[in-house]
């Protein structure tokens, strides 16, 4: 859930979630050149490219942000430190072509490239257990709902909307979503994982 420019306007409240990004960022890029080569670069921009192309489609949703399937599951399953990477790209190519916001991109880059693949990642660590397309749609979902809440707690730190409006309408919206990431992450990750299954690792062991 992008967070749009013109309904968070406090500096020092966006100040402190780009620090806290690039803070964060190059502790993973310093981890991510350590375990990678040059080898890992054309697939990753491949990654990048293919989920920039789908969060152009966005879901037509009554809600003050950009909503659209993201794909963060089977990013985040791939390579953890990469996603980081690949989302970190594709929010700001998004924010400069209208998907988000300019002013918010510190927040919007915290929350979709930082937070949004671990949360992805954990999720199914923790359900894998039990069933790999349970943990897929528990994964997808969940990370999708999780964003609409932490979008709506920043909402009402801001001052913009009451936390309220962000539990009735702004995460139960984005949950629907949830469903549709969830399902769309099992079709995708089971069709790599047919096709090309070294780029579903998770689903290898």
């Amino acid at each position: 859930m992008h967070i749009p420019d013109g309904l968070i306007s406090d500096p020092i409240q966006l100040g402190i979630y780009a620090i806290l990004y690039i803070i964060l960022m190059i502790v993973i890029f310093n981890r991510y050149r350590k375990n990678h080569t040059e080898k890992n670069i054309p697939i990753i921009a491949l990654f990048a490219a293919a989920i920039l192309i789908v969060q152009l489609v966005e879901i037509p949703l009554p809600v003050p942000a950009c909503v659209h399937i993201s794909l963060i599951t089977v990013m985040a399953l791939y390579d953890l430190d990469a996603s980081a990477i690949v989302y970190t790209f594709v929010t700001i190519a998004q924010a400069f072509m209208g998907e988000g916001g300019i002013s918010t991109i510190g927040m919007n880059l915290f929350n979709l490239a930082i937070l949004a693949p671990f949360i992805a990642y954990y999720l199914y660590q923790f359900v894998k257990g039990f069933d790999k397309n349970l943990a897929l749609f528990i994964s997808g979902f969940g990370t999708i709902s999780l964003l609409g809440l932490i979008g709506s707690i920043e909402y009402t730190i801001a001052g913009v909307y009451p936390l309220t409006f962000g539990l009735t309408v702004i995460t139960p919206i984005e949950m629907i979503v949830g469903v549709i990431e969830g399902l769309v992450t099992i079709v995708v990750m089971n069709a790599l994982h047919k096709i090309k299954p070294e780029l579903t690792p998770e689903l290898n062991e």
